[in-house]
């Protein structure tokens, strides 16, 4: 039976076309179900069997740990699919064309990561590390992880020589994008705190959304700050704020810091 979202981390179609991906979809004259796939529901989409993803997962998940620590589960296995309908299940009203991490098995670390494309496009080395940085908290749902795992990932394509997609472009001329904002965001936190920047992921709070939801808690990491930096930070995230507080959703969280 297909399990609710709320494990998971939607990256749906629209911001992906923002980002100058663009997927499409046919059913035909398929007859479209409304009753769910049978078993484990990432077995209603593709794998990708490809030995230089497994390799960079390996690479990011090292990476991420000796960044931000150890993640709160053990990450033994992940499995990588693409967002597309197997032949299979292509008569179910399952969604496509996301991208996202899931653990699906805390107890013996089972993650899945979801991708919108695959190890033929341009974006998508650069998509598979953002979503590498999630293994680390899959429950972590707000801005401020979107644009951490997102400087994440175009610092492991720097680190590795691998093309960081057309993301570069379009994250530093947009003011209303918010993927882009949250990136600008926290590069400018890492640049102005290196040595506290890291810890930004240890510093959470409980979602209003449900249990299996948490947050950055930004006042919690502010008051880690050398006190006459604080503020410094408090200006840079107000630059973004406005946007970002816009772009909340049960998806997306955003909480500025308090006055």
């Amino acid at each position: 039976m297909l399990p609710k979202i709320p494990r998971s981390r939607y990256k749906l179609l629209r911001v992906l076309l923002c980002l100058g991906v663009l997927l499409s979809a046919s059913t035909g004259c398929l007859q479209l179900s409304s009753s769910k796939p049978s078993g484990p529901w990432h077995e209603a989409y593709e794998p990708i069997n490809d030995p230089a993803s497994e390799a960079y997962i390996s690479e990011c998940l090292e990476r991420a740990i000796a960044e931000f620590g150890e993640p709160i589960f053990p990450v033994n296995k992940v499995l990588l699919r693409r967002s597309i309908k197997t032949h299979e299940a292509r008569r179910y009203r399952i969604g496509e064309g996301f991208s996202l991490t899931e653990c699906v098995d805390p107890t013996n670390g089972v993650f899945v990561i979801y991708l919108a494309v695959g190890p033929e496009h341009h974006n998508y080395f650069a998509l598979l590390g953002h979503e590498c940085a999630h293994l680390l908290n899959p429950y972590l749902f707000d801005w401020y992880i979107e644009g951490l795992a997102t400087l994440f990932s175009e610092q492991m394509c720097e680190e590795t020589g691998r093309e960081w997609g057309d993301w570069k472009r379009h994250f530093e001329r947009t003011r209303r994008e918010p993927y882009g904002l949250s990136y600008r965001m926290m590069r400018e936190l890492k640049e102005e705190f290196p040595n506290e920047y890291s810890s930004i992921i240890q510093c959470t709070a409980d979602s209003k959304n449900g249990a299996d939801r948490r947050h950055i808690d930004i006042d919690a990491w502010i008051e880690t700050l050398p006190p006459d930096r604080s503020a410094i930070a408090l200006d840079i995230i107000s630059k973004y704020s406005h946007v970002l507080e816009k772009a909340t959703s049960e998806q997306y969280y955003f909480k500025p810091p308090a006055d």
